[in-house]
């Protein structure tokens, strides 16, 4: 088949769940089918990394749009006045559509895959001649993830846009899944979502998942007696997520465990996440080459997450590099996961204080997380294993022409 997937980002480097899905489907789909990427970069550093992901492709489609503040401000003005709203706006290019309508005019598809439905509007753009079947692949249901994020968010423009557009557009995205034959989703919850808003069409699942041969334990490590999150660390969820866990968990915790440390691991660390380097026992690093000798070596990997969607990889490869977990219910929604089987919950303080001097007084129960959560990525949650539904879907909707 001949695949067009439009991605809002160049998947390169893969420094966050939303890329690193991305890249994994491009390879899965380049061993297949034949594959055009059309994506936008903000920078001449981004187009430099187009060659990294080169041979995944058939040909990369590369538009230029600008992500200065100027510029998003008034893209998000237009947007507004079209009646769309902000997510929507601030990733709409209508060079990038142009490119897009030129493309499928010009080009015969068999499919055509939209990654996140905030670039759903893009489907507008598909030219009239284009027969390809077109397919949204949902990462998360944004609207509910907005929701969630609402109460916890500081004041500032973020709550102000994140109120604006649940007040002026609150079934944008109900609207966008309607342009769409098909439809992905990470879980099962988002599934049955989908699926009452695509009604004529077909929703695939398609859990996230790990390269677990990439994530793999190493009977050498060290544990010591640190905590660890990994992250993209501007992503408002991640965000708030830290700063929690440092005021209002890390410092009970310390009573206990005055030797605790808290590495708090990924690129792009907001402001709020920089000041937390002030406080006694935190560590920031910023982007690392590897995050794997953090988890594996740290006493658990904490996932203190209250907000978001979807589900998360970050926790998928702590459990692949033989870390226990202890996350919030929200943090491992959506994943087939056991408490004192393959995680540990914890939603306040003092669950993650009890689970936490649980996991350090029995070695046991460290033991079995880890060689449970292992087996369970392995059996489950690889790459390979997971985009196979992506597969037998586009054949499902293609076949529909066929007939």
């Amino acid at each position: 088949m001949r695949i067009l997937l439009l991605s809002p980002w160049l998947p390169w480097p893969p420094h966050d769940g939303g890329r690193i899905r991305i890249l994994e489907t491009l390879r899965f789909l380049a061993a297949r089918h034949q594959v055009t990427l059309l994506t936008h970069v903000t920078s001449q550093q981004e187009r430099a990394h187009v060659n990294a992901i080169r041979d995944l492709c058939e040909s990369i489609e590369v538009e230029f749009v600008s992500g200065d503040a100027l510029h998003r401000i008034g893209r998000v003005a237009v947007g507004m006045v079209q009646g769309y709203p902000v997510i929507q706006s601030i990733y709409y290019s209508r060079r990038l559509a142009r490119r897009l309508a030129a493309l499928t005019s010009e080009n015969r598809f068999d499919v055509i895959q939209i990654e996140f439905s905030m670039i759903a509007r893009y489907a507008q753009a598909i030219s009239p001649r284009c027969t390809a079947k077109r397919v949204l692949s949902t990462h998360n249901i944004e609207t509910q993830r907005f929701e969630r994020e609402i109460p916890l968010a500081p004041w500032g423009l973020r709550r102000m846009a994140l109120m604006s557009n649940a007040a002026l557009f609150p079934d944008w995205e109900q609207k966008s899944v309607r342009l769409f034959d098909g439809a992905v989703a990470v879980s099962e919850h988002d599934r049955d979502w989908l699926q009452r808003h695509l009604r004529r069409g077909r929703v695939a699942l398609v859990p996230n998942g790990v390269d677990t041969t990439y994530f793999h334990p190493d009977p050498q490590a060290k544990v010591g007696s640190s905590l660890v999150f990994t992250g993209v660390m501007d992503y408002p969820p991640n965000v708030d997520a830290v700063v929690w866990f440092v005021e209002e968990i890390f410092p009970r915790l310390r009573e206990r465990y005055p030797q605790l440390r808290f590495d708090i691991v990924g690129a792009r660390p907001s402001p709020r996440v920089l000041a937390l380097r002030d406080r006694e026992g935190v560590n920031v690093t910023g982007e690392v080459p590897d995050v794997r000798p953090y988890v594996r070596e740290a006493a658990a990997f904490v996932v203190p997450l209250r907000s978001g969607g979807g589900t998360r990889l970050k926790i998928l490869q702590a459990m692949a590099l033989g870390s226990p977990v202890i996350s919030t219910r929200i943090g491992a929604e959506g994943l087939d996961v056991a408490q004192g089987e393959t995680v540990l919950f914890a939603d306040d303080g003092s669950q993650f204080l009890e689970q936490l001097e649980s996991l350090l007084e029995s070695p046991e129960l460290r033991h079995r997380l880890s060689r449970q959560g292992r087996e369970l990525v392995t059996s489950r949650y690889e790459w390979q294993r997971c985009l196979l539904a992506v597969d037998d879907l586009y054949r499902q909707l293609c076949a529909r022409v066929d007939r």
